[in-house]
């Protein structure tokens, strides 16, 4: 299953790219999320609403704030949502709200365990937090920039980030930080397979796919920005949503009999938004057989977020290698 938000309307869509429902919420949507096995479905935008797999929405909750970003454990247990309110909330499928953490600053992205138990969010105040939901903040970083992508493996273990700085980051749950990536675009999005084994980040026209020692496997270029990446657990299958000068959802997939079965196509959502706005808001969750595994992407374009000027480029590209090589890692620590 294939989860997308589009201006103010979210589609569930099947692994051929058709759509099974559409529902209309009361707002442009922030983000999406999908609990793993795919039975319940999570927006953020006026309010967070939480639908099952069928588009029956089963609960709305209503505040003064704004959500910006959901993200389910197994089977909707949980459901976390950051607020623009600078704070993080976390619910149960029943719509209890069973505790919350003040930030104290906007969050762009968050990330869930499949338990339920670990969490990490992208902070607009340049920070990569991981929350212990029984125990609240375990550890945190800074990466000179507002963190707009967020991934965690199911079991906590790994934390993946994307900054505005131009680089991906991956840490272990236990806050030992492996690497980062310098990029040539701001980061928007993040994903990672089991045990970190694959590591996925949009930036600019591309997605990039670097291996859990930092090196880079591949480069997938696109027509349009990349803004949103999701994979499967297992690595199997990949999904890209992208937005200006595109706009279209793609599956990927490494299994040569299902690419030899059929011809690429791009699944594309009508009346996403005019052209005077942004692109839209993705979020993605493929499953590569019956027993429905589901996997989220947030897309999110932002003004700040727009290609800068080939020379402002080059020259962070540079600066990012030079960290790489010379900034001891007790620097990477906020």
């Amino acid at each position: 299953m294939i989860v997308a938000g589009a201006g103010s309307v979210v589609y569930l869509l099947d692994q051929q790219g058709d759509v099974l429902w559409k529902n209309a919420v009361g707002s442009r949507v922030n983000g999406v999320g999908i609990s793993p096995e795919g039975s319940r479905i999570g927006v953020a935008a006026d309010k967070l609403y939480l639908f099952d797999r069928e588009g029956n929405l089963l609960w709305a909750e209503k505040t003064t704030f704004v959500y910006r970003s959901v993200a389910l454990s197994s089977n909707g247990m949980y459901v976390a949502t950051g607020c623009d309110n600078g704070a993080v909330y976390i619910f149960d499928r029943n719509k209890k709200e069973l505790w919350d953490y003040d930030m104290g600053t906007d969050s762009y992205d968050i990330a869930i365990s499949e338990n339920g138990r670990k969490i990490a969010i992208g902070c607009d105040d340049q920070g990569v937090y991981y929350l212990n939901s029984r125990e609240g903040e375990s550890w945190s970083y800074g990466t000179g920039k507002c963190v707009e992508g967020i991934a965690l493996t199911l079991d906590g273990r790994f934390v993946a980030a994307g900054s505005l700085d131009r680089c991906v980051y991956l840490s272990t749950g236990e806050g030992e930080h492996l690497w980062k990536y310098p990029t040539e675009n701001a980061v928007l999005s993040t994903a990672l397979t089991n045990e970190a084994s694959k590591v996925f980040a949009a930036s600019g026209r591309a997605v990039y796919v670097l291996d859990r020692t930092g090196g880079e496997l591949q480069k997938i270029t696109l027509g349009g920005r990349a803004e949103s990446v999701a994979v499967t657990p297992d690595g199997s299958f990949l999904v890209v949503g992208s937005g200006d000068g595109d706009r279209s959802i793609r599956l990927f997939t490494d299994d040569a009999t299902l690419i030899e079965s059929r011809d690429p196509t791009a699944a594309v959502i009508d009346d996403i938004e005019p052209l005077n706005q942004t692109a839209s808001d993705v979020t993605v969750s493929p499953s590569p057989s019956n027993d429905s595994t589901g996997t989220a992407v947030e897309t999110n374009a932002r003004a700040r977020a727009e290609e800068v000027p080939i020379t402002s480029r080059v020259l962070g590209w540079v600066e990012n290698i030079v960290s790489l090589l010379f900034e001891p890692q007790e620097d990477f620590l906020a």
